[in-house]
């Protein structure tokens, strides 16, 4: 089941939602390519307007504190400005998160309700 939000959803942004966060803003195609290349990482695609988002975002950005998965790297994409990035990796609807382990997809999570736990053991098992 896809669990993502549509503009009709939200009728205006959350005006405390904002994209900037310490996770890594992926804004290029090649950006991204180098991101999931080697190594273990963690993309949200995600939308400003976006309720279902802005629920999952405190997750997804407390993995920047967690110190057993530093090695891992984290970045978001706006669904709404890097519409290439979205159309090469399927990502249809928001928010999605991908887990990629030396450039091969290991897991794809849509909607809300993934705990920051969940998420970095799913890093950890990959680590």
């Amino acid at each position: 089941m896809l669990n993502s939000c549509s503009k009709e959803e939200v009728a205006t942004p959350d005006p405390g939602n904002t994209t900037s966060s310490k996770l890594t803003d992926i804004t290029t195609l090649s950006n991204y390519d180098a991101t999931i290349k080697t190594g273990v990482s963690l993309l949200f695609f995600h939308a400003t307007w976006c309720s279902i988002c802005t629920s999952q975002r405190p997750d997804v950005e407390g993995l920047t504190s967690e110190t057993s998965i530093k090695a891992a790297k984290l970045g978001q994409v706006d669904v709404d400005k890097n519409k290439d990035i979205t159309a090469k990796y399927s990502v249809a609807g928001q928010p999605v998160i991908i887990i990629y382990k030396d450039n091969v997809e290991k897991h794809r999570l849509s909607g809300k309700g993934h705990s920051m736990s969940k998420l970095a053991d799913l890093i950890k098992a990959l680590l």
